[in-house]
């Protein structure tokens, strides 16, 4: 593969846009360096990003088949969705937790979605990556979304049957359940999960949101990102 390009599209949220929570201004920004770019360069990669803030694997869907129809032109594409489509209309169900909410998307619909978007890139003889989603920090996720939008913390927890832990472990199934996917559609998974998970001090790993990976978070899932490049020969040797 010597003097070849690889042409990847990313597919996600704001995760692999580079997304960052700035504790001190108080909002998201998009890093100056990520360190995905520092990969692009090492294995001459050819990347263009089409993950974008707040996007569901839904949205996802629709961007995927509009690309296609423009004559989608990559070797790899890398799907990354799941923080978002798990969440849950937390204003709502502030003002009525005696009510019954669904999440984004629902975890079957979730699945079904993303084996849809892999046939539909095999079909233009796309190799499809799936990856699994880094953990996030219940405590901290719960206070900065009742603090940001002025919610009432006890009726959200009465909700949440007073553990605020439930918020993690389910996002844990969506993460989960792109291994499922992986497994049933034999498409290849970069287990960034795991590399957090592995460290002791993760939580340093994460922002002050509780949910984005910060900038120490984003040079692991780099380095994992080249560790499988690595392996699998993607890229120039």
């Amino acid at each position: 593969m010597a003097n070849t390009i690889q042409k990847v599209r990313i597919f996600g949220d704001s995760i692999l846009k580079g997304i960052i929570y700035d504790k001190e201004s108080n909002r998201y920004v998009s890093m100056e360096h990520p360190p995905i770019d520092q990969v692009s360069e090492d294995f001459k990669l050819s990347i263009h990003n089409n993950s974008l803030f707040g996007c569901t694997v839904g949205k996802g869907q629709v961007m995927l088949q509009r690309a296609i129809e423009k004559g989608l032109d990559c070797d790899t594409a890398i799907l990354e969705y799941g923080g978002n489509d798990c969440d849950f209309n937390w204003a709502a169900i502030a003002a009525d937790p005696e009510g019954t909410y669904a999440p984004n998307t629902p975890l079957e619909t979730y699945a079904t979605t993303l084996k849809s978007m892999i046939t539909s890139l095999r079909k233009q003889r796309i190799t499809p990556i799936l990856m699994t989603l880094p953990p996030i920090n219940a405590n901290r996720y719960f206070n900065y979304f009742c603090e940001k939008g002025g919610l009432d913390k006890k009726a959200i927890l009465g909700w949440l049957k007073n553990d605020v832990n439930s918020i993690e472990r389910f996002q844990e199934l969506y993460s989960l359940r792109i291994n499922t996917v992986a497994s049933e559609t034999g498409t290849t998974l970069i287990d960034i999960r795991s590399g957090f998970l592995q460290r002791f001090d993760c939580a340093s790993l994460i922002c002050e949101d509780g949910i984005h990976p910060n900038y120490q978070g984003h040079l692991l899932i780099a380095s994992m990102f080249s560790e499988y490049l690595k392996t699998r020969q993607l890229a120039v040797s």
